[in-house]
């Protein structure tokens, strides 16, 4: 991590001048990736991947790309050191993709990619440009985010003259996980697996009859015993399975797992009932990749010497040094002889086929066993030698799924001096229908009516991830499991439907049914339908009874006078609160006797009181005397008449003489509205 260094704008200067001290201040003084790529170089080295300075207004692939315009550029280096600095983030890819965008809206409007020519116009091009580059709604949105990112730094820090402020035009995307429309249940579909096809993964693996098969489906029931990433399982180690007694004193096991994006080292525990299933399956894998795991340590062991194999043409003398005959060569590097009688009674280097990287070796003149070494170590090694991965935990001989090359080709041998770690496109390929060597193709993966499916490794996760929220796991627990940073990333991986949903918390309100005075005594939850609402949830309880009021279409508008709300139900026979009514009615009689004794002394605004607390004294002492009739069954709901609480918007009709006014009823009659509605809403 580079060192922090606040740029602090000043006042004096221009703003073409701040942009210059910006970014000598970002090139001189942070150090942010510094041991990845100089300053001048296009690109810099990041984790597993890595940051491309290129512009988008040219063809950029894999292969080739063209750097971001002068003096643009310049800005774009300085502003990503300078934020990586101050928040390291594993990925800066939306952030060049809201400068190739400023960039290129740079260039269209003034022909020059200088950020001091930034104006209101230049702005709007961005976020067509955004649409022009990138199709996806929520790549619109993360880069308009950024886009908006740019411009508020640009101006606080004053580095452009006269900038308006903007706002991102992109909204951000529908959670389509949880979407009721066509939309939301074709890429839940799209994400969850059917039943039948995991089935199929268990029978590949309890099927597997060779090392291809062995070693991936145990790979893919790994997958199946927690919910994990591809990535997580390809870097275990080989002594992963640990065992630790639970509060009953059984041996319970887990995996010594090192989860990605921040959760970082954990225990993934393991059902039961995938105990000895994932125990198999790591014993295949270790058996699989033990070979593997021999030439990495060698490779460590003995630096500069090749791995002498079985079918190794070793001169008897020993000398790794010594050029090596065709003969020699293509035996050491596992590739056959070429075909025919050889010329002159000996082989020619010509005559060999060689791929790119070998064939370079040999025009050099590299061909001893010395040189091999060397090769094997640069091409097999990879960036993080002697570890397998960018966070170097995981020893290269450790690895559990470590195998050598060509280890599952059907044509070739294994080179036997060699280890690799699979890519996620090679575990796809062998549950995907792209190749002809994925098991698909082999019908060992066939749907019903032998049809062959396509699986993707990260769609076990989220079968796994949805099963465990249909079996009723909470959220935390779910979240731990899976090795989520955040609670809130379940969501995207719940893909049960709505109606699924719903019913799920329909099942958590159901309360046995108690009589409704028990329930209150228990301090159990009460449902609005026990109340005469026909609403899914539960009521509020309140100082004298309970609130009806739906919270989540609006805040209480009453200022909790809830004694005057036709929102507002008591209870006949809670005892507890019936002396608190009592209390407020004896409070309310004291505030109207002051209020009536002010108003007699002539003080400003104290009949607006009288009237009020008389409104309030009534109600209250009505609630009260129906609450104490010896005739009302204990357990009956009781609440005001509905012309005593009229909403806003009717007491505005009723003022402009559009709603007829109801006739006032009896306060004495608050018994009228007691059970209406009640009878429905508990049948259906």
């Amino acid at each position: 991590m580079g060192d922090i260094v606040h740029f602090v704008p000043h006042a004096n200067l221009s703003a073409a001048a701040n942009l210059a001290e910006f970014i000598r201040m970002a090139r001189e003084d942070l150090t942010a990736f510094e041991d990845e790529g100089a300053w001048d170089g296009d690109k810099w080295g990041q984790g597993r991947g890595g940051i491309v300075f290129s512009t988008k207004t040219e063809v950029t692939d894999s292969c080739r790309f063209t750097p971001m315009t002068e003096p643009f550029k310049q800005f774009a280096k300085a502003y990503v050191r300078y934020g990586w600095s101050h928040k390291p983030v594993k990925s800066v890819g939306t952030v060049l993709q809201g400068l190739r965008c400023v960039e290129a809206a740079l260039l269209a409007t003034s022909g020059r990619s200088d950020v001091g020519d930034l104006t209101g116009a230049a702005m709007d091009v961005c976020a067509s440009k955004c649409r022009e580059f990138y199709n996806a709604k929520q790549v619109q949105y993360a880069a308009g985010r950024q886009i908006e990112a740019i411009f508020d730094f640009l101006r606080e820090k004053s580095l452009v003259p006269l900038l308006l402020p903007w706002k991102s035009p992109f909204r951000k995307p529908a959670i389509l996980t949880e979407d009721v429309g066509a939309a939301g249940q074709k890429y839940r579909e799209s994400k969850l697996p059917s039943s039948s096809a995991m089935l199929k993964v268990a029978d590949y693996f309890a099927e597997a009859d060779n090392a291809d098969s062995r070693y991936f489906s145990s790979v893919l029931v790994l997958l199946m015993a927690t919910p994990s990433r591809i990535s997580e399982v390809l870097r275990l180690p080989v002594d992963c399975i640990h065992w630790e007694p639970d509060d009953a004193g059984q041996p319970q096991m887990y995996l010594r797992w090192q989860a990605a994006k921040g959760k970082g080292a954990m225990k993934k525990w393991v059902i039961p009932a995938m105990h000895e299933v994932v125990k198999e399956a790591v014993r295949r894998l270790t058996e699989v990749g033990q070979p593997a795991r021999v030439a990495a340590k060698f490779a460590l062991d003995h630096p500069g010497h090749f791995m002498h194999h079985s079918g190794c043409l070793r001169a008897q003398d020993g000398i790794d040094e010594r050029p090596l005959t065709p003969e020699q060569f293509c035996a050491a590097i596992d590739i056959k002889y070429p075909l025919g009688n050889p010329r002159a009674g000996k082989r020619l280097w010509h005559e060999v086929f060689l791929d790119k990287k070998i064939k370079a070796l040999v025009e050099q003149g590299r061909t001893s066993y010395k040189d091999l070494a060397g090769h094997v170590l640069r091409e097999y090694g990879g960036p993080y030698w002697p570890y397998v991965d960018v966070d170097r935990t995981v020893l290269a001989w450790d690895a559990l799924c470590l195998h050598r090359i060509n280890e599952f080709h059907k044509d070739f041998s294994p080179k036997q001096f060699s280890w690799r770690i699979p890519t996620t496109g090679d575990v796809n390929r062998r549950l995907g229908i792209q190749t002809s060597s994925s098991p698909s193709h082999r019908g060992e993966m066939e749907g019903n009516g032998g049809n062959s499916f396509k699986l993707t490794t990260h769609q076990l996760r989220h079968w796994i991830s949805t099963m465990a929220e249909r079996a009723g796991m909470d959220d935390y627990t779910l979240a731990q499991w899976a090795g989520r940073a955040r609670i809130a990333d379940n969501m995207h991986y719940d893909h049960r439907a709505p109606l699924e949903r719903l019913q799920g918390a329909r099942e958590l309100l159901a309360v046995p049914n108690r009589p409704m005075l028990e329930r209150i005594r228990q301090r159990e939850p009460v449902t609005y339908r026990q109340l005469g609402v026909d609403r899914l949830g539960t009521a509020k309880a309140t100082l004298y009874g309970m609130c009806v009021h739906d919270f989540a279409m609006a805040p209480c508008q009453k200022q909790r006078e809830c004694m005057t709300c036709k929102e507002h139900v008591c209870i006949k026979g809670d005892h507890g609160k019936l002396e608190r009514i009592r209390l407020l009615e004896a409070q309310t009689k004291l505030l109207l006797e002051r209020a009536q004794v002010a108003h007699q002394e002539g003080s400003f605004g104290a009949d607006r009181w009288v009237d009020n607390h008389k409104w309030k004294l009534a109600h209250v002492q009505a609630m009260r005397m129906a609450l104490e009739q010896d005739d009302l069954l204990a357990g009956a709901i009781l609440r005001i008449p509905e012309g005593h609480d009229p909403s806003p918007v009717r007491r505005a009709l009723m003022d402009l003489d559009l709603m007829e006014r109801p006739p006032v009823e009896a306060v004495s009659g608050i018994d009228v509205a007691t059970t209406r509605g009640l009878e429905k809403c508990q049948k259906s």
